[in-house]
């Protein structure tokens, strides 16, 4: 567990959106180029949906989270699905350096689609009502 201090500490996500992973000219490292770029301070003690709410506030629902770890290279990346996942990142980084400053890939990944082949790009307000919508239709169409 987290003490009181380390949990008072903040979080800084450098993250990407919308571009994509390539070698570099010169070194043949890889980068990441184009798309969208931002860092956003948050709370070490944030969960996992929390993050991806305020991350939806900047590139929207559709978009998955895979963090760099602090060793590895862009060819590697965490894909962080849980409060369990964003733990390990954190952890990981934790062993590495005070300083929080992880790298986080956002990829597009604008796919809702339900059983009738409707595709559906919402704010997360308008996706839990979505969601509560199909499951009420689904359970009336059940129960009848």
């Amino acid at each position: 567990m987290t003490t009181s201090s380390s949990s008072n500490k903040k979080i800084k996500f450098h993250y990407g959106y919308g571009g994509t992973i390539t070698p570099g000219k010169n070194c043949g490292k890889l980068r990441y180029e184009g798309g969208m770029n931002g860092i956003m301070k948050v709370d070490r003690g944030i969960t996992y949906t929390e993050l991806v709410v305020k991350l939806w506030d900047v590139c929207g629902p559709s978009m998955r989270l895979r963090c760099k770890l602090p060793h590895d290279d862009l060819d590697s990346l965490v894909h962080v699905w849980s409060d369990e996942d964003l733990a390990y990142v954190l952890e990981e980084y934790d062993q590495c350096s005070e300083d929080l400053k992880i790298r986080a890939i956002l990829d597009d990944t604008l796919r809702f689609s339900w059983a009738n082949d409707e595709l559906y790009c919402f704010r997360p307000k308008d996706f839990i009502m979505q969601v509560h919508t199909k499951s009420l239709m689904f359970q009336s169409q059940v129960n009848v």
